[in-house]
């Protein structure tokens, strides 16, 4: 079941991409330290990781829909970036003809991140299939960013 899968890294306009806005993570919000954190590291370094998703297909509908990556697609927006990289999983080519590079293995996959040895690529146990790519928390690596 596994194998009807694919995981593919791609660039993507912003405006395609449906991600979580949250007042708290703003210039006014309370998490406006991080916030800034972020935005000073994205206009030093540009966005280093991409952003994990999945298109909604059969669950969300059309949409491409961010898994990890909300405070990134953001501050992209904020910055007016036009285009992010991602990584699309759980992808069916039957269903879901999404153009890009296939990732093959984990490897692959850890390989589009600035740290990669810090990625997690985690599956279902029962159909091996990748539900999350779960990068580490940005607090415990800040200083590889910013």
């Amino acid at each position: 079941m596994a194998s009807q899968f694919k995981v593919i890294y791609k660039e993507m306009p912003v405006e395609e991409i449906s991600y979580l806005e949250r007042p708290e993570f703003s210039p006014e919000g309370n998490e406006k330290d991080f916030y800034n954190v972020l935005k000073d590291s994205i206009i030093k370094k540009g966005i280093k990781d991409p952003v994990h998703i999945i298109y909604g297909g059969e669950t969300y509908g059309d949409i491409f829909k961010v898994i990890v990556g909300n405070n990134r697609m953001v501050i992209a927006k904020d910055l007016g970036i036009k285009k992010v990289a991602v990584v699309i999983v759980n992808c069916k080519p039957d269903t879901f003809p999404i153009e890009g590079k296939v990732l093959n293995s984990d490897e692959e996959i850890r390989s589009y991140f600035h740290i990669p040895d810090q990625v997690q690529v985690r599956r279902d146990r029962e159909t091996g299939i990748i539900d999350q790519i779960m990068p580490v928390v940005f607090h415990k690596v800040k200083h590889h960013y910013v």
